[in-house]
């Protein structure tokens, strides 16, 4: 049995990006693009550790100035990526700038849910597991920034 690939969702045409993503996969990255603009304005919490790592894990004085310093920076910046995703969901093409924002998010969301189902590097996919689901989004997501950052290597100078 030959086993056929999908389609691939972002593919490079000319000086923009090509989107391949179909309607429902759209209406996903839409709805997830406004959850995660959502969760961010909520304020810090637990689903947001890996979006704010601590940089000086020995020295809580030092790591307190480095997130005062670069905290609010990133959150401006992932809530403008979240603003340009959902305007840019239903574009058949999109700009560098655009697609790095995509990346943003896509990574965003993937170290969120991560978080959420406490994933690490050494677990398996196991379909069947109860949060099998959650697991196959999380996939799914890498899947595209996979794809996205494929796509984005022609921009490199």
């Amino acid at each position: 049995m030959v086993r056929r690939r999908r389609p691939v969702a972002f593919t490079r045409s000319g000086d923009l990006v090509e989107v391949r993503l179909g309607d429902e996969e759209r209406d996903l990255v839409s709805n997830l693009a406004g959850q995660f603009h959502s969760l961010l304005t909520e304020g810090p919490g637990p689903d947001q550790r890996r979006l704010y790592p601590t940089a000086y894990p020995d020295d809580p004085v030092r790591n307190a100035d480095y997130a005062d310093l670069v905290h609010d920076d990133l959150l401006r910046s992932r809530l403008e990526a979240a603003d340009v995703v959902t305007a840019t969901v239903g574009n058949d093409t999109l700009e560098p700038d655009e697609l790095e924002q995509w990346m943003v998010v896509l990574n965003s969301l993937r170290l969120i849910l991560g978080t959420r189902l406490d994933i690490s590097e050494a677990d398996e996919f196991d379909p069947e597991a109860p949060d099998g689901a959650e697991r196959s989004l999380l996939l799914w997501l890498g899947m595209l920034l996979e794809e996205a950052v494929e796509a984005s290597l022609g921009f490199l100078p």
